[in-house]
C-alpha cells in the first residue's frame, strides 16, 4: 500500500448506509467535501472490496460532471478518479459516489462483520460491527483512510426495523420506512454530525440490545449488550467507567467532547476505542463480581479505562500517522494504570505493570517491554519506517508498554505534577487535530524548562535500552556505571552499541526511598558517591533498563531478602534483571545456580507480585533445561516444590468473592504453582467432579482453569467438552489452554490437532495460549517444533504477527545442536517475510546452548549440595 498524495483533503463526509443483513451485504452513498490543497487534475482515494456504481464531481450546485470511469488498484486499495476539468488551489470540490459491499464473518477482513451467538431462547442471532483500526473504513466507504485526513462526519444507516444501531454520535432522528419494490419495513437512523475525526474512529453497531444507562455525568453513559446476556452484570462496569472519565476529565483539564458514549458488548470481540462507541468484548464488560476471577476482574478495569484514555488520547488528539501510533497506545496504558491505581490504590497495580506472570494468558506489560526489545526485531517506539502494509505489526509490546514505561519514567523524572501540566497543554494546543512525537516534548519542555526532546530522544528514536554495569570502589565509596545496549540472545557490535542514553538512576538511599534529585547518566561512563553498604540503582523499577551489579554485591542483597528497606517493585527488578544476566551473551560472573540461590533466600514475607516474578523466572529457568539431563529437570522440579510448599498460604484453596483482590490473586497464584502436588491434586479432582455434576459454584473463578490444569490428563475429553459448549468467554479460555497442560505424547498430538481443525470456536489469541501452555513441558515442547514445520503451509488464515508468535512459542525451549540445525534447515525454505523471525529464533537457540553449556554442572552441583 502507498500513501494518499496530499493534493486534497477532506473536509466533511455525509455517508448513507444501507444494510441488507439477510444476504450480508450493504450498498450506500458517499459525499466527500475537498479543499484542494495544490492543482491537480486526479483525485485518489482508498476503497477495497468495493465496488463503485456512480462517482459524480460537483464543482457547483450548478456544475456536476459525471464519471464514466475510475481506476482501481486492488494492490494498492485506491481508486483514482481522473478530472476533465483541473482543480485549482484552494477550489472546493464534492466527490459523490454509489458502492456495494459484503458483510464477512468476524476475524475475516477489517469493514463491516457480524457475530453469530445463541440467544435465551436457543435461537441463533447475529451482531453486526464495524472494525476499521487501522485501516478498515476503505471497505465499507469509499474514504482517505489515513489518520491525518480529519474530517467531520454525517451519517444515516437504514437496517432492520427490529434492531439497534449504535454509533458515535447520538441519534438525531429516527423514522420508519416502507420498500414497494421488496415489501420490506426497515429502519433509517440519522446521527448527529461529528466532530473532525479520522476514518479509523467511525463506528456502527447494530443488534438486538438491551441497554443501562448511568446519568452521573454530565453526558450520558451506556453499556449495550445482545438481549439475554446479562446485562445486570455491566452495572459495575458502567459505576467504574463514569468514575474513570472524571478522573480523566479533572486529570487533562478537558470534558469529554462528545455528547454520549456507549460501550458495546459483543459476543467474541476484543476492544476497540472507536469515538463514543467503544466496543468490548463480552468479558471486559459483563462480569458478574461472584462468578469473576480477581485478576480477570483486573484486567477488565484496566481494559476499560485504557479504552476511555482513548477519548482523549488518539480520538480528540490524534497521530499524525502510524510511525507515531506510541502517541495513542501507550499514553492510554499510561493513563489506564494511573487511573486504575487511583481508584483501587489497594491493587497495587503499577506493581502489577513491573511484575511478571507465568500465566500464559498474562498480559506482559514493563517485562513484555524489556523482553522484545532485547531482541534483533525490536523496532523504535517512534517508528518512522512503519509501511502503510505493515502496519499491523506496531501493536505490539514496544509500542503499548515500552511506550507506557518511558512515560512512567519520564513522569517521575519531570514530576507528576509538571508532567500532567505539559499533557494537559498538548491536549488543549492540538484538540481536534493531529499531532507528532516531537509536540509533545515542547509541551512538556514549556512547563518542566528541561530539554525533553534531547533527554527522550534514544529512548523513542532507537530501538533497545541500557544495561548499567557497575563497578565499585570500596576506598573512595564510588560506583562506576557504563552502559551499553542490552541483547538477549546475540552479543553486541560496536554499530549496535551506539546510542548514549539520557539514563534516571534513581538511587536507593539508606533509608529506603530515593534521592529527591533524579540524576541523569548522559555518558558512556559515570562515577558517583554512593553508601555502598545500602545503594541500590533503579529505586521502585521506574526505569526501563537492567542493571548489572558485581557478584559480591548480588550476594549482599541476597542477605537483605527477609528486611524491609527494598519495596517490592526493588525486588522484582532485581530477580528480572539477575535472570536476563544469566541467560544472555553477557560475560557474567553470576551464574543460574547464584540466581537458584537468591531465590531460595525468599520467605512468605514478600508481596505475592515478588513470588509471581520469582515463579515465573524458574518457570523461563525450567523451560530452558527442558532438554538437558532428566536429573537436572528432576532437581528443579523438586526445588520448585520446595518453595511452594514452605510459603503457599495453608488455605489456599480457599478463596471466597469478598476477600480483598490481592488474597485472592495470591492464593490463585500460589494454587497454579501447585497443581502438580498430591493435596492439591486430590482436591481438583474432586472439585472437578462436583463442577462436572451440575455443581456449577464447585469451582471459584479464581483457581477455576488451574483445577482444570490439574486434572487434564484424566479428564481431557471432559475438558474439550467445556471449551466447545460453553457459552461463557472466560470459561471457555479456561479449559481450553488448560489442554496444553496435558503432557502424555498422545494428548499433545490431540491438543495440536486442534490449532489447526477447522470448525473449533476458538479464537487465534486462544490458540496461542494454548500453545504456549504446550511449551511448559517436555513432550509438548518437543512435539510443538515438529508440528510447526508439519503444518506450514495449513496457516493461511492466520496472520503475519499470529505466525511470528508461532515460531517464537514453538522454538522457544530448543535448546541441542540437533534442534538448532533443524530450525536452520526449516528456515532456508520459508518466505523472505519469516526470514527475520527464523534468525531470532536460532540466535535464541544458541545463546540457550552456551548458557546450559556454561550453568549446568554448576546447577546440578546446586541441586545435589541443597538436597534437591
Amino acid at each position: 500500500m502507498a500513501r494518499l498524495p496530499k493534493n486534497v483533503v477532506p473536509s466533511h463526509y455525509d455517508l448513507d448506509l444501507n444494510l441488507d443483513l439477510d444476504g450480508l451485504t450493504f450498498h450506500g452513498t458517499v459525499s466527500v467535501h475537498l479543499d484542494a490543497c495544490e492543482e491537480t487534475s486526479s483525485i485518489v482515494l482508498h476503497a477495497r472490496e468495493l465496488k463503485i456504481t456512480n462517482t459524480q464531481i460537483e464543482y457547483s450546485p450548478v456544475e456536476i460532471v459525471q464519471i464514466p470511469e475510475i481506476e482501481y488498484n486492488i494492490e494498492q486499495q485506491t481508486i483514482t478518479i481522473s478530472l476533465s476539468k483541473p482543480l485549482t488551489a484552494g477550489s472546493k470540490v464534492t466527490v459523490r459516489q454509489s458502492f456495494h459491499g459484503t458483510i464477512k464473518e468476524n476475524g475475516r477482513t477489517p469493514g463491516f462483520a457480524w457475530t453469530g451467538y445463541i440467544d435465551a431462547k436457543g435461537e441463533k442471532k447475529r451482531a453486526y460491527s464495524t472494525s476499521f483500526e487501522p485501516v478498515g473504513a476503505r471497505c465499507v466507504f469509499p474514504c482517505f483512510d489515513e489518520p491525518e485526513f480529519k474530517a467531520t462526519v454525517s451519517s444515516t444507516i437504514t437496517i432492520n426495523q427490529d434492531l439497534t444501531c449504535v454509533s458515535n454520535m447520538d441519534v438525531r432522528s429516527s423514522e420508519v420506512t416502507h420498500s414497494e419494490s421488496e415489501g420490506q419495513i426497515s429502519k433509517r437512523v440519522a446521527f448527529s454530525t461529528m466532530p473532525k475525526t479520522p476514518t479509523y474512529l467511525i463506528c456502527f453497531v447494530v443488534g438486538d440490545f438491551d441497554f443501562i444507562e448511568s446519568t452521573k455525568l454530565k453526558f450520558r453513559v451506556r453499556v449495550y449488550a445482545v438481549k439475554g446476556a446479562k446485562i445486570k452484570h455491566a452495572s459495575n462496569m458502567l459505576s467504574i467507567a463514569t468514575n474513570a472519565l472524571g478522573h480523566y476529565e479533572r486529570i487533562f483539564g478537558l470534558e469529554y467532547p462528545l455528547p454520549k458514549l456507549d460501550l458495546i458488548a459483543l459476543p467474541d470481540a476484543g476492544a476497540l476505542e472507536n469515538w463514543g462507541c467503544i466496543v468490548f468484548g463480552e468479558r471486559w464488560l459483563l462480569l458478574d463480581p461472584d462468578t469473576t476471577a480477581a485478576k480477570s476482574m483486573q484486567m477488565a478495569v484496566e481494559t476499560l479505562c485504557h479504552e476511555l484514555a482513548h477519548q482523549w488520547f488518539g480520538n480528540l488528539v490524534t497521530m499524525g500517522w502510524w510511525d507515531d501510533l506510541w502517541l495513542n497506545e501507550a499514553f492510554a496504558e499510561w493513563a489506564g494504570f494511573t487511573v486504575v491505581d487511583k481508584m483501587f490504590p489497594e491493587w497495587k497495580y503499577w506493581l502489577h505493570f513491573v511484575a511478571a506472570d507465568p500465566d500464559p494468558e498474562a498480559m506482559a506489560f514493563y517485562q513484555g517491554a524489556l523482553d522484545i526489545d532485547s531482541t534483533p526485531g525490536a523496532h523504535p517506539v517512534y517508528n518512522p519506517t512503519a509501511s502503510p502494509d505493515r502496519i499491523h505489526e506496531l501493536f505490539d509490546n514496544i509500542t503499548y508498554m515500552k511506550g507506557a514505561a518511558l512515560l512512567r519514567m519520564l513522569s517521575n523524572f519531570l514530576g507528576m505534577d509538571v508532567f500532567v501540566d505539559g499533557v494537559r497543554r498538548y491536549l488543549k494546543e492540538h484538540a481536534f487535530g493531529n499531532a507528532k512525537t516531537k509536540d509533545l516534548w515542547v509541551a512538556l519542555a514549556a512547563g518542566s524548562g528541561k530539554d525533553v526532546a534531547r533527554t527522550m530522544q534514544e529512548w523513542t528514536a532507537c530501538a533497545g535500552y541500557p544495561i548499567l554495569m557497575v563497578s565499585e570502589d570500596d576506598t573512595k565509596s564510588t560506583i562506576t556505571l557504563e552502559q551499553h545496549r542490552y541483547f538477549q540472545a546475540i552479543e553486541i557490535t560496536p554499530k549496535e552499541d551506539k546510542n548514549i542514553y539520557h539514563v534516571p538512576l534513581n538511587f536507593q538511599t539508606n533509608t529506603g526511598s530515593q534521592s529527591e534529585d533524579s540524576v541523569l547518566l548522559t555518558s558512556r561512563k559515570g562515577t558517583y558517591q554512593v553508601d555502598l553498604e545500602t545503594y541500590k540503582l533503579n529505586a521502585g523499577q521506574i526505569g526501563l533498563y537492567r542493571v548489572s551489579y558485581p557478584l559480591s554485591r548480588f550476594q549482599e542483597f541476597e542477605k537483605q531478602t527477609s528486611r524491609s528497606n527494598l519495596g517490592s517493585e526493588d525486588w522484582v527488578g532485581l530477580i528480572s534483571d539477575s535472570f536476563a544476566l544469566i541467560s544472555s551473551c553477557l560475560n557474567t560472573p553470576m551464574t543460574t545456580a547464584d540466581l537458584l540461590n537468591f531465590l531460595s533466600r525468599f520467605s512468605k514475607d514478600h508481596h505475592f507480585l515478588v513470588w509471581r516474578q520469582i515463579f515465573f523466572v524458574l518457570g523461563k529457568i525450567r523451560q530452558a533445561f527442558l532438554f538437558s539431563s532428566p536429573k537436572t529437570r528432576t532437581g528443579l522440579q523438586n526445588f520448585h516444590k520446595h518453595l511452594f510448599l514452605a510459603n503457599s498460604p495453608e488455605d489456599v484453596w480457599k478463596i471466597g468473592s469478598k476477600d480483598p483482590i490481592h488474597i485472592q490473586n495470591e492464593k490463585a497464584m500460589f494454587y497454579a504453582e501447585g497443581i502438580r502436588y498430591e493435596h492439591l491434586k486430590a482436591g481438583s479432582e474432586k472439585l472437578f467432579n462436583e463442577f462436572k455434576s451440575g455443581n456449577e459454584e464447585a469451582l471459584n473463578p479464581n483457581i477455576r482453569k488451574h483445577v482444570f490444569q490439574a486434572v487434564v490428563d484424566d479428564h481431557y475429553k471432559s475438558v474439550l467438552k467445556i471449551a466447545r459448549t460453553t457459552r461463557d468467554p472466560e470459561l471457555r479460555t479456561d479449559a481450553f489452554v488448560s489442554l496444553g497442560y496435558a503432557d502424555s505424547p498422545e494428548l499433545v498430538q490431540e491438543t495440536l490437532k486442534l490449532l489447526t481443525q477447522v470448525g473449533e470456536p476458538f479464537s487465534g489469541l486462544e490458540k496461542w495460549f494454548l500453545l504456549n501452555a504446550l511449551q511448559t513441558h517436555y513432550a509438548g515442547a518437543d512435539a510443538s517444533w515438529t508440528w510447526l514445520k508439519e503444518k506450514w503451509d495449513n496457516f493461511g488464515r492466520v496472520d503475519r504477527v499470529g505466525i511470528c508468535r508461532y515460531v517464537a512459542s514453538c522454538t522457544g525451549s530448543l535448546s541441542t545442536a540437533e534442534q538448532l540445525e533443524e530450525v536452520k534447515a526449516f528456515a532456508l525454505g520459508v518466505e523472505e517475510k519469516f526470514k527475520k523471525t527464523f534468525e531470532e529464533a536460532t540466535s535464541g537457540i544458541e545463546a540457550r546452548m552456551k548458557w546450559i553449556e556454561r550453568d549446568h554442572p554448576g546447577v546440578e552441583r546446586w541441586l545435589a549440595g541443597q538436597g534437591f
